[in-house]
């Protein structure tokens, strides 16, 4: 899914099976240091960006929260602490990913391939359950890309902003509405700072 190898008709089913197999595992992840790369991206990216965030806010063994709790500070080599404070790495990116996917799924700040360096952006943030609030600032060729959002009941306030001399497509959830226009799933940005109201349908 993450790679684009699966072919476009059976997506949604390899997303769904995927899906229950972290159901299975209670939220926990469950793979080695390629599946860790994918696994939050693929979820999000076809569908299921609810379940990438409860595994990455995950607090019990395995989880990047464990070592949170635990006293970690930084990437661990091992999910393991015992193992990790006596015969690995206590700075080690394998597990790393993570960090890109806060910008990407839960941000939605995406380079666009056909105008490279963020000349153009596209914004595909999730307004993922559990989480109220969620800021995340990009420093791109041209300028810093902010992206920001706050629930407040059934409305989230989005405040993006746009390097000058940029531009931006700006995508929402199938579930939510913007200025009460049905059947509109994204809008144009161009370069400054733009504050937009989206509403649950």
């Amino acid at each position: 899914l993450y790679w684009g190898i699966v072919p476009e008709n059976l997506k949604s089913k390899a997303a769904k099976n995927l899906y229950i197999n972290v159901l299975e595992k209670d939220f926990h992840i469950d793979t080695g240091i390629l599946g860790a790369k994918a696994l939050l991206h693929a979820l999000t990216e076809n569908g299921y960006a609810d379940a990438a965030y409860k595994i990455a806010s995950q607090e019990t063994f395995p989880s990047w929260g464990y070592w949170i709790v635990n006293g970690a500070t930084t990437f661990y080599e091992n999910w393991r602490i015992d193992i990790a404070k006596n015969d690995a790495s206590l700075n080690h990116i394998m597990f790393g990913d993570i960090g890109a996917w806060m910008f990407k799924g839960l941000g939605g700040i995406y380079p666009d391939e056909k105008q490279p360096g963020f000349k153009h952006i596209i914004l595909k943030p999730n307004f993922v359950e559990g989480l109220e609030h969620f800021e995340a600032t990009h420093i791109s060729p041209y300028g810093k890309i902010i992206s920001k959002w706050e629930k407040k009941k059934d409305i989230v306030h989005c405040t993006i902003t746009i390097p000058v001399n940029c531009s931006a497509s700006f995508y929402f959830p199938q579930n939510m509405i913007y200025k009460d226009q049905k059947g509109v799933s994204s809008i144009k940005l161009e370069s400054g700072t733009h504050r937009i109201e989206l509403k649950k349908i």
